[in-house]
Order: C-alpha cells, then structure tokens, then sequence
C-alpha cells in the first residue's frame, strides 16, 4: 500500500473533500469539530505525499492505512454525515477493483 504516493495522494483528495464538506455547513458545530479533526490529518498527508512521491523514500505501509481509514471513519461520526463518506472511498475501491485480478489471478514470480 501506498507505492510512489499512491494511498497518501487519495487519502489527500478525500480528506480535502470532507474539508470542503465541513466548511459548506460550518454553522453546525459537528461539522466544525469534524473539520478540527481533519485539518491536522491534512497536513500529516502532505507531509508524508513529500517523501512518498516517486522516487520514495517512505513506504506507508499498513501503518498509514489504518491510521487514515480510522481519521476517516471518526470525522465521519462524528460529523454525522457517514452516508455521504461513503461517496468519497469511491478511489478506493476502484483502486481495489484494479488490485482484484493482481491478488488472485496472476503468479507472482
């Protein structure tokens, strides 16, 4: 996960994305905590796209993938809008669905 900066670009584009979300309906006070949360995030994924870009020096690993799905999961929540969220993994699960044939189909050398 997460080769020449992969996983942290995506987890970028969605993170914006709910940014964007939450300061579209800033009056509610989820969606200004739900921001709060996500800004941080923001700016650990630019950091870490630096030194992921090709040619990486960094491997996120499961490490990060965890980590973002969980920073996800909980701005969602708690910003009461985890309906919607799902329409931002939808990056994710195409890049699933072009991983599908790799995992079970092809021999690894």
């Amino acid at each position: 996960a997460g080769l020449n900066g992969l996983e942290a670009g995506q987890a970028y584009i969605i993170a914006v994305s709910i940014l964007t979300h939450n300061l579209l309906h800033f009056s509610d006070v989820q969606h200004q905590f739900s921001a709060f949360l996500i800004l941080p995030f923001i700016g650990c994924t630019l950091g870490l796209l630096s030194f992921n870009w090709y040619p990486s020096q960094v491997f996120v690993g499961d490490t990060y993938t965890y980590f973002a799905g969980m920073t996800f999961a909980v701005v969602g929540i708690l910003g009461h809008f985890s309906k919607t969220l799902l329409l931002f993994f939808l990056p994710q699960i195409l890049n699933f669905l072009y991983s599908v044939p790799q995992l079970f189909f092809m021999k690894c050398p």
